[in-house]
């Protein structure tokens, strides 16, 4: 019997001998995807060819002898509509050498039944470490994946509040926050470096019963409904360094022993690893409907938005109008400035028309220099009013980025029902009068345009 570091015999800890033959067991008495559970005879007679071989003899022996009260002590344990609850928790206390707390324990009145009591402890730890390594991956939802990670362990490891911090530059954003002191712990931002959870970051190193009192901006929050005592915190590293810090806390004081640390340590990589992929999966399904440069939403989104839009207002029996805005001279920057500058053109336009539309307004990038508003429930003439205001944040927008008056808006507007009643016949409409409009502009501005016009009826801007 050797372990994998090189110990061999009794040099392995009597915690691990009982956990690698009841985790055997386990294993092989449960329900797996490629095979059904075998009967628990035939469980014990696999168990027992391996003693002397991978498994302690005497434990082996035991487990041979009380196996079915074993499984009958962890059924019992299960009440009508309950979840296994974990026992209290077992330490063993070893001598010199690892295999003195292992007979002086058998041999105490009493002891049989803590020594069972530790093998069902064992069981129930790896059964659940195995629930929780096959739950997660499983969704590629944030919240539900941390969720789960909270529930799991509270079978393990007592605790009244649990916290996922996950890194954001420089700082930990608490993402999944559970348990007492809610509304606290869910608007703290903790500076990598400071704080308990700040120094786990920066180190890359678990605090085990620190003061949660030390977090910045903790203790002098009104919102604290509960004086929490001691927080067990670590570190949670993925593929490509530190992604976040996983933290629990307990109202008493050292309330966290070195076996908590150890069932999270079996557990961060996986959990790293899933807040990994969901962020990746979040980010990606964020790209898929905004835009990229002005943090809008796109055009796909756009679309999406006015369906939904639309079914509403059939519902309602209400209006939309649909406003396609197109910026005029934004060529000449590009090619007098720069892309560089004319994209923190975009970006500072289109940051100005979120400001001063109304909260149920819809503002989207179209493409290139064209943005559309969507608006619910307007009137022709506060359209009107919006055409100049939007105008002058064109202007506006050109002056801070080149210090010269070269932008101005050409706006069209469609109505619902009147000028169509779907996004295509709408968002057609709305272009075809925004033009209308920039030919009027290109006929006040360019020279050679103006006279081939002369001979033409004018065209009027059309909202």
């Amino acid at each position: 019997m050797r372990a994998g570091t090189g110990l061999k015999g009794e040099e392995i800890p009597i915690g691990a001998r009982i956990l690698s033959t009841v985790d055997c067991f386990d294993a092989m008495a449960t329900d797996r995807q490629y095979r059904k559970a075998l009967p628990l005879d035939k469980v014990i007679q696999e168990v027992v060819s391996e003693a002397g071989v991978s498994f302690d003899p005497k434990i082996v022996d035991i487990l041979r002898r009380r196996y079915v009260e074993l499984e009958r002590l962890a059924l019992s344990s299960l009440g009508e509509g309950e979840e296994l609850k974990s026992p209290a928790p077992y330490k063993v206390e070893r001598g010199e050498k690892p295999a003195a707390g292992f007979e002086s324990t058998a041999s105490r009145s009493g002891g049989q039944r803590d020594f069972l009591a530790s093998i069902a402890s064992a069981q129930q730890e790896a059964q659940t470490l195995f629930e929780l390594g096959q739950g997660l991956g499983s969704s590629l939802s944030l919240d539900e994946t941390l969720s789960l990670v909270s529930v799991k362990l509270r079978k393990l490891i007592p605790y009244d509040a649990f916290v996922t911090y996950v890194l954001k530059g420089d700082m930990l954003v608490p993402e999944f926050v559970s348990g007492d002191n809610f509304r606290v712990f869910s608007s703290l931002t903790i500076p990598v470096g400071e704080g308990l959870c700040g120094w786990v970051a920066q180190n890359a190193k678990a605090i085990i019963n620190g003061n949660p009192m030390v977090e910045p901006g903790y203790a002098d929050d009104p919102k604290r409904t509960v004086e929490l005592k001691s927080a067990l915190a670590i570190p949670l590293e993925g593929l490509k360094g530190l992604v976040g810090v996983l933290a629990l806390y307990q109202i008493e004081p050292d309330a966290f022993a070195k076996d908590h640390v150890r069932v999270l340590q079996a557990i961060t990589a996986k959990v790293a690893l899933s807040i990994e992929n969901a962020l990746k999966f979040r980010l990606a399904e964020n790209s898929a409907t905004t835009d990229y440069l002005t943090g809008l939403p796109n055009a796909r989104s756009l679309f999406m938005h006015l369906d939904q839009e639309l079914a509403r207002c059939k519902r309602e029996n209400s209006t939309v109008a649909v406003m396609v805005c197109d910026l005029n001279g934004f060529k000449q920057i590009n090619d007098s400035y720069g892309h560089l500058e004319g994209d923190k053109t975009l970006k500072i336009f289109a940051r100005l028309v979120r400001d001063v539309c109304r909260e149920y307004d819809y503002v989207a990038r179209m493409g290139g220099d064209e943005f559309v508003v969507i608006a619910p429930n307007i009137t022709p003439a506060a359209v009107k009013e919006k055409a100049v205001l939007l105008n002058s944040l064109a202007q506006q927008a050109g002056q801070q980025v080149c210090g010269k008056n070269l932008l101005s808006l050409s706006m069209g507007t469609a109505f619902y029902p009147q000028d169509g009643v779907d996004a295509e016949r709408l968002l057609a409409e709305a272009d075809r009068k925004m033009y209308s409009v920039k030919q009027q502009h290109h006929a006040q501005t360019d020279p050679v345009v103006a006279a081939a016009q002369l001979a033409q009826a004018p065209v009027q801007p059309t909202l």
